[in-house]
């Protein structure tokens, strides 16, 4: 039997060029998709809250500062009906507006939650404290306030070569627990957060710091930070590197390790403002804005 070469491809592809154009360009905006939702949905979710403790008067006063959410085998969140105040005080959604009124919320309020999920990770986990686990799946602490503080309108582009304004020292947060001293640019924010400027001492606190955490809650959670050191030519130097452990094997895996380099003062900006960092007052309260008149 004589097999006869085919005369002509079986199908015709586009030019390689323009199909990895068209790949980079469906990622991106799929990215951004992502990002836009979590966002939305983020702002969903305190709004959500704030109707369920004033029954949805939304001028009326209500506390409430943290919202319980456990992960889901999908990865999505659901609320559990806890929450705390401002004042750090823990109460649940039943014992302020009852059980049947309570769970019908905590029906709606899913309805929007469930949106936070791997695909948003990058958008809602920033904003949360992560809890001991419960029946094995892990638990977070939504911060409502930075919540609340999102623009629905995702940020424009970073102008990341733009001339620096005039610094001022602060002390930032990210997490509510760790603080570090930093400098910061006040017209350079998005959302209310900051991008602090760290001095090599301070990266080595916040490389502690973040490879603890990981250590303790997951690196699948926790963006970990390392500061390498060597000498060439009998000089010696530092390089501070930020690993996203979550972006392995995913679509952001070229993203996942990202070398930081020093200003002209040598100082790093470690994580921007994707990581949320956050200005503190004299005592501790974040300031969200940053305005140096009022700090």
């Amino acid at each position: 039997m004589t097999i006869q070469p085919t005369p002509r491809p079986a199908y015709e592809l586009p030019a390689g060029r323009a199909l990895a154009e068209a790949v980079d360009k469906a990622l991106n905006d799929n990215r951004t998709a992502h990002e836009q939702l979590g966002r939305v949905m983020v702002v969903v979710t305190a709004a959500g809250v704030r109707d369920i403790l004033t029954g949805h008067q939304p001028d009326a006063p209500f506390d409430a500062a943290r919202l319980e959410l456990t992960e889901g085998e999908d990865y999505s969140l659901w609320p559990t009906g806890r929450y705390w105040t401002a004042a750090g005080d823990e109460r649940t959604f039943t014992e302020d507006v009852g059980q049947t009124e309570a769970g019908n919320a905590l029906h709606d309020l899913s309805g929007w939650t469930a949106y936070l999920d791997d695909n948003t990770r990058g958008i809602w986990r920033p904003l949360c404290e992560e809890l001991p686990d419960r029946d094995g799946r892990p638990v977070f602490a939504l911060d409502l306030v930075r919540a609340a503080s999102l623009t629905l309108d995702p940020p424009g582009p970073a102008v990341q070569d733009a001339a620096p304004g005039p610094m001022v020292e602060v002390m930032v947060s990210a997490n509510e627990r760790d603080h570090y001293p930093a400098l910061v640019d006040p017209a350079d924010q998005r959302d209310g957060y900051v991008r602090p400027w760290f001095d090599l001492r301070t990266v080595r606190r916040i490389a502690a710091d973040t490879q603890r955490d990981a250590a303790k809650y997951g690196h699948g959670s926790i963006d970990t930070v390392h500061v390498l050191t060597g000498k060439v030519d009998r000089t010696r130097h530092a390089v501070v590197m930020v690993v996203s452990w979550m972006y392995l094997g995913g679509e952001k895996q070229q993203q996942a390790v990202d070398v930081l380099h020093p200003n002209v003062d040598g100082r790093y900006a470690v994580g921007g403002h994707p990581w949320c960092w956050y200005v503190l007052s004299d005592d501790l309260t974040p300031l969200i804005p940053f305005r140096p008149d009022v700090s």
